[in-house]
């Protein structure tokens, strides 16, 4: 049932609930100290009263004796207003008592067990005191006081009574006071929450840009701005890569139509049927390329990678040795040196294939030599892709790791314009970055990879190196 509840309905309940506990529990305390205190109060006027009639009482000869006269008078004033007294001789007979006809048998009771100190002794509705009357060690007699109940029940019973109102009252108005509160409260979270209603998935442009104070609604409401940057950018990613994958699927796929169009629409030579067919291979290679790519760059983005340590040079030695074939076809001079001997975390596969990509890339450009280089410090491994083409042109420089990005300058060429892209990727989850640049002599583009040391190098200033 509490979970059905609205947010501002629970946090009012919970609020009554502690504060009727408050009222519940001062208000016990408060009846538990009224009735101390009325008892003591009590108490104390009887005690009071058996002591004034033993200052009027007096021994003589031996003998209490009587009161007359002036000590009568006072006698009768201490008593009345529901006070009763009695004096009584030694033997419990009466003496004197402000009724004509007290308890004679109880009082003589009393009287019997009285200490020359004055003693409490509850029974049922009446309260009584009792004092011994004590002179030279000798007992003369006692005097009992004692008064109904009633009025100490009844005084009880009103303090009762006022407390339970006033906790009633209390809880009332608390009730009507949290729930007023809890809605001035929740105003911002209302109005925040129709502000974010406001926003669609298609319009990610709009923010809440909150006016009010920097407390925990305008964090919140910050976090929730940013959090919109965030997916606004990845929409606008995602719908920048499923348009350039759409652009690029369509070439391929209406020059294999219009060949299939032409190749059906008259007879042809077996040699005209060949080379139509070594077009159709050749576009098919092509959406082949672009679909793997497209897979690697999907996997990248959503796998876990195991990371374990590898030794940066057997990883980038393994690389350039997968590419040495396709290097010696294009005669071109693949080389690797390295200077560090330092390990990496890292998935040996992945990172392996990112220096793949940009060796495949630098060898697509590069006239007589690439060359591939490791250096490391105690921090760092760098590792540099350098060819000695043409060079990045200033675009390049800015977009060539952008999804199907292709320059339009000299070191355009075949391919499906994923390779950096898919390179920046994978470095990107080594905790690496990927910077692009130009020789400073003007002898080619550079690409360089920086990783996160695993541990700092344990040899500093060898080198190794093969080539072809």
């Amino acid at each position: 049932m509490t979970s059905r509840m609205a947010f501002g309905t629970r946090l009012t309940v919970t609020y009554t609930a502690i504060v009727a506990l408050a009222v519940i529990l001062l208000g016990t305390v408060a009846f538990v100290a009224v009735r101390i205190a009325l008892d003591t109060a009590f108490q104390l006027r009887l005690e009071t009263t058996a002591k004034s009639i033993r200052s009027i009482v007096d021994v003589r000869h031996g003998r209490l004796e009587d009161m007359d006269g002036e000590d009568l008078v006072q006698f009768q004033a201490l008593l009345g207003q529901g006070l009763n007294g009695a004096v009584l001789h030694h033997d419990g007979s009466l003496m004197s008592s402000n009724l004509a006809h007290p308890p004679a048998t109880l009082l003589a009771s009393l009287a019997a067990s009285a200490g020359p100190e004055t003693a409490r002794v509850d029974r049922g509705t009446t309260a009584y005191v009792t004092l011994a009357i004590v002179e030279r060690g000798i007992r003369y007699g006692s005097i009992v006081a004692w008064a109904s109940r009633d009025t100490y029940d009844d005084a009880e019973w009103i303090t009762l009574i006022a407390l339970a109102t006033a906790g009633a009252i209390v809880i009332a108005a608390a009730t009507a006071a949290g729930g007023t509160l809890t809605r001035r409260m929740l105003r911002p979270v209302t109005e925040l929450s129709a502000m974010m209603s406001e926003i669609e998935a298609t319009d990610l442009g709009e923010r809440l840009a909150w006016a009010g104070p920097n407390d925990e609604l305008g964090k919140l409401c910050a976090t929730f701005d940013r959090l919109l940057d965030r997916l606004e950018a990845a929409f606008e990613s995602e719908r920048r890569f499923i348009a350039d994958a759409s652009h690029e699927l369509r070439t391929p796929l209406s020059v294999m139509r219009a060949e299939v169009e032409l190749a059906l629409m008259h007879e042809r030579t077996p040699e005209a049927y060949q080379a139509a067919l070594e077009r159709l291979q050749r576009e098919t290679q092509r959406l082949e390329a672009l679909a793997k790519s497209l897979i690697l760059t999907t996997r990248d983005d959503a796998s876990t990678l195991p990371m374990e340590p590898v030794p940066a040079v057997a990883l980038t030695e393994r690389a350039v040795a997968r590419m040495q074939p396709l290097a010696r076809s294009r005669a071109v001079l693949l080389t690797c040196t390295s200077a560090t001997e330092a390990s990496i975390l890292a998935d040996t596969e992945m990172l392996e294939r990112a220096i793949v990509a940009l060796i495949d890339n630098a060898l697509r450009f590069a006239r007589q030599r690439v060359t591939v280089t490791l250096e490391g410090t105690a921090e760092r491994v760098r590792i540099a892709v350098s060819d000695d083409g043409v060079g990045f042109s200033e675009a390049a420089l800015r977009e060539a790791t952008s999804r199907f990005w292709r320059d339009d300058s000299s070191r355009a060429g075949p391919g499906t314009g994923l390779g950096l892209a898919i390179a920046r990727s994978i470095v990107a989850r080594h905790a690496g970055t990927i910077e692009l640049h130009n020789a400073a002599d003007g002898g080619g583009a550079v690409v360089l990879i920086t990783l996160p040391a695993l541990e700092p190098p344990a040899h500093s200033g060898t080198s190794r190196k093969f080539s072809i």
